[in-house]
């Protein structure tokens, strides 16, 4: 995306709330106005005074000028600033929202420190671009040309006519000076920030192996190595910086040498007077004021264009799957089938799934096993559609998966994955976000059902508790059962464990095995399995190797096959022998 694409992106987002805009504008040219005047009125009263030619109202009309300015820069300052505030929200949200459909499988690649510097720190550096860009932009092109017409006016046309082409020049050259490489230092100085903001994540969340492993000074090594090249690129910007504002300087005071000896010529001619001559001298270098403080905005709207830059690179990016029905229809049963299924990913050598094709009938429990790496888990995103497959469909109750708009899908399908997400906030909040109208005798149940009712029961704060970013005060275990609890709370019509009981032991694993064996004939159960012994008694198990459903069966049968599944089994005795 360009530069001017982004710039008309960011107009089109001010657009709603232009007229305000519009407002801080024209509250920006008459305050910088004001700047001008009154410096020139209070050199005429000063003259006035020594030159015993009479001042006659000007005290009062600079009171009155100087009550006027400090009320327009209220205005201005105000309006400018509700209008980035208000558009900075909307931005964020809409920037949420864009980002929620491409989890997980379309943000594999992130991390996380990375993605919340987009969301809150580059959202934040874009509120130049709306508070201190378009109405400084307005004063650095209107006032100039207001102090050339009030020259013209009121002291002399020739003396104005030497003036204006000093500020004309600041505006076209003095604030684009390197304008190319300042643009790529400040999209290389966000990108720096997102880098370092993702290392500071990835120490904090492994603080304990860092701990651990005795890490730190590998650690800090990293974060002073991104310090520098931080470091480094803003001390490139800085001398850009500096070199325009002298460039501005140097111009400003050029004006004021050239307005001088002109407007002196002039005094010496009988065209002017003395206050005259004071007057130019004084708005010369006041009439540039506007002008020069674009060098200090320039770099801010190089930081908040390249801030828009990675904002957009990441809410445009296209979604894994897309949603396209509006209608709130559904399958009739709890039925599954996959018709020959294949999927890719990129960069990989061979398929995640290839041709699998599987029937699970409504109300069953079916178990998937098979090796590491053997495509379990993309079965399940399938029937949730993290993805869609390549080739092949997916039906629920004889209905294919995309005719199926995301909030009837999620209504209908649950998955419990191996490593659950647990937000920081209490165990009941936790619970809510599967059923925010719940009443605490159904979060109490849900917890009882996944064997987690006791422990909750026994803390001073019970649902109230506080569990911690990620769950951090809860074990491995009390994760998963929270999460199944959730699953129970959203009673969907399939139920799919990802490997959710992994981290349980064997007793607490067979309570909430027999617990949602129970819920044979309520809803479709899909058991991905960590552990073969735990789905023995499936209805039937699907066993994957290398993509490829390779047998399907009870496990007797699958024992006697002395297939992959009689394989993992032998692997499973073995264990236990050697335990």
């Amino acid at each position: 995306m360009t530069r001017a694409q982004i710039v008309r992106r960011l107009v089109g987002v001010l657009r709603p709330l232009a007229p305000l805009m519009a407002v801080s504008v024209a509250a920006r040219i008459v305050n910088q106005g004001l700047g001008v005047a009154i410096p020139g009125v209070a050199a005429g009263l000063v003259v006035g005074y020594v030159t015993r030619s009479g001042v006659g109202g000007l005290l009062a009309l600079l009171a009155v000028m100087a009550a006027l300015k400090g009320t327009f820069r209220y205005v201005e300052q105000f309006t400018g600033h509700a209008v980035a505030f208000r558009l900075l929200a909307e931005l964020r949200i809409d920037t949420f929202r864009k980002i929620v459909p491409l989890a997980p499988a379309g943000l594999e690649e992130e991390r996380t420190g990375d993605l919340v510097t987009r969301v809150v720190g580059d959202i934040d550096r874009v509120e130049p671009f709306f508070a201190h860009t378009i109405a400084p932009l307005a004063g650095a092109v209107v006032v100039p040309i207001l102090a050339f017409l009030g020259m013209a006016i009121w002291v002399d046309p020739v003396v104005a006519a030497v003036f204006l082409p000093f500020p004309a020049l600041m505006l076209l050259a003095a604030p684009w000076v390197s304008a190319g490489r300042v643009a790529k230092l400040s999209a290389r100085a966000r990108e720096q920030l997102g880098e370092t903001a993702a290392l500071f994540t990835d120490a904090v969340q492994g603080a304990r192996e860092v701990a651990v492993f005795e890490a730190g000074d590998t650690m800090a090594g990293r974060v002073e190595r991104h310090s520098d090249a931080g470091a480094s690129t803003r001390k490139a910007l800085a001398r850009i910086s500096a070199l325009r504002a002298g460039v501005g300087d140097l111009l400003a005071a050029a004006a004021v040498v050239a307005v001088a000896a002109t407007a002196a010529d002039r005094f010496d001619a009988d065209v002017i007077d003395l206050a005259s001559l004071a007057a130019a001298v004084v708005v010369a270098w006041a009439g540039t004021t506007p002008v020069r403080a674009l060098e200090g905005i320039v770099p801010d709207l190089e930081q908040a264009i390249a801030a828009a830059a990675r904002i957009f690179a990441l809410s445009d990016r296209e979604p894994p799957v897309s949603f396209d029905s509006a209608a709130d229809t559904g399958p009739s049963t709890g039925s599954v089938r996959f018709r020959k299924v294949t999927v890719e990913f990129e960069g990989a050598t061979s398929p995640a799934l290839v041709e699998v094709d599987a029937d699970i009938a409504e109300n069953s429990y079916v178990a998937v096993v098979g090796p590491s790496g053997s495509g379990k888990s993309t079965l399940v995103e399938l029937l949730v559609r993290f993805r869609d497959p390549i080739e092949g469909t997916v039906e629920i109750g004889g209905m294919d998966i995309r005719q199926i708009n995301r909030s009837r899908l999620r209504r209908e399908v649950m998955v419990v994955p191996q490593r659950p997400e647990i937000f920081y906030g209490t165990i009941a909040e936790n619970l809510l976000m599967a059923r925010p109208g719940a009443t605490e005798d159904e979060l109490w149940e849900a917890l009882d059902r996944a064997e987690l009712g006791s422990w909750a029961r026994s803390l001073d704060n019970r649902l109230e508790t506080i569990v911690g970013e990620l769950g951090e005060t809860l074990s491995g275990g009390q994760r998963q059962r929270l999460a199944l609890a959730r699953a129970f709370l959203r009673d969907p019509r399939i139920l799919v464990l990802d490997e959710a009981t992994s981290e349980l032991d064997r007793e607490t694993e067979r309570l909430v095995l027999d617990e949602l064996r129970r819920e044979q004939g309520r809803r479709t159960l899909v058991v991905v399995a960590h552990r073969i012994e735990s789905v023995v008694d499936a209805d039937e198990t699907l066993v994957l190797d290398r993509g490829v459903l390779v047998e399907r069966g009870s496990h007797r049968d699958l024992v006697d096959s002395r297939g992959v599944y009689a394989g993992l089994w032998r692997q499973h005795l073995d264990v236990l022998a050697f335990e």
